[in-house]
């Protein structure tokens, strides 16, 4: 008798751990869908506010409006195309490279004849105050942006790293930091986050002037 009923337990608590294990797998599946569309939005304003950083005016979704084509590596390139009034005013491109302490992912935006616009660093884990400071674009307050009521400075904050590629275009030939025989500046005590940054640079260029007319349909 003793055993039976312990049998009769086991199988009562093994069902009730069940019920208990399908409600919740019920729950998560009812939350992830109603919380699916508003992450999405939420991802679509962000990446859509990071290309008005780097892209003219635009009319459209280039968040949507995309074509993701691979590398000789393996690595992909993401362009985003910019339209105003059904007509094509700027491609960004985002792509990756092997950085100091972590992948850096940019995002350059381009004219539509491949000259640079400006470059965003979207995500790094480099040195702070080494690497980073060449990733970052932040505003420097001083006593007289404080208390001086100086208007916002319009566009993004500069970075002498990232600025020196606007108005290049790709010809076929890498671009390399100065200590490398480039003409390309970079921060002593960063070099290896400048030269991920200069390539970045010119990887995102190239991959646009090789596949313009794909990307600038």
């Amino acid at each position: 008798m003793k055993k039976w009923q312990e049998t009769e337990n086991v199988w009562a608590l093994g069902l009730f751990l069940a019920a208990v294990g399908f409600l919740a797998a019920l729950v998560l599946a009812l939350i992830s869908q109603l919380t699916a569309g508003p992450i999405r939005e939420a991802a679509a304003r962000q990446a859509n506010e990071a290309l008005r950083q780097v892209l003219p005016a635009f009319d459209n979704q280039p968040s949507e409006d995309r074509v993701t084509v691979k590398l000789e590596d393996g690595r992909e390139v993401i362009f985003y195309r910019a339209r105003r009034g059904g007509e094509l005013v700027g491609v960004a491109a985002e792509g990756e490279v092997p950085g100091y302490a972590g992948p850096v992912r940019g995002l350059v935006g381009f004219d539509p004849d491949g000259t640079v616009r400006t470059m965003l660093i979207l995500k790094q884990q480099e040195t702070p105050g080494l690497g980073a400071n060449v990733c970052s674009r932040q505003e420097k307050k001083t006593i007289f942006t404080l208390f001086s009521g100086a208007p916002k400075r319009e566009g993004l904050p500069p970075n002498p790293v990232l600025d020196q590629f606007s108005g290049r275009r790709s010809d076929g030939t890498p671009w390399r930091v100065t200590k490398d025989g480039g003409d390309a500046v970079y921060i002593t005590g960063a070099t290896v986050t400048s030269r991920a940054v200069t390539q970045l640079a010119y990887e995102l260029a190239e991959a646009f002037r090789t596949r313009q007319q794909e990307v600038s349909k």
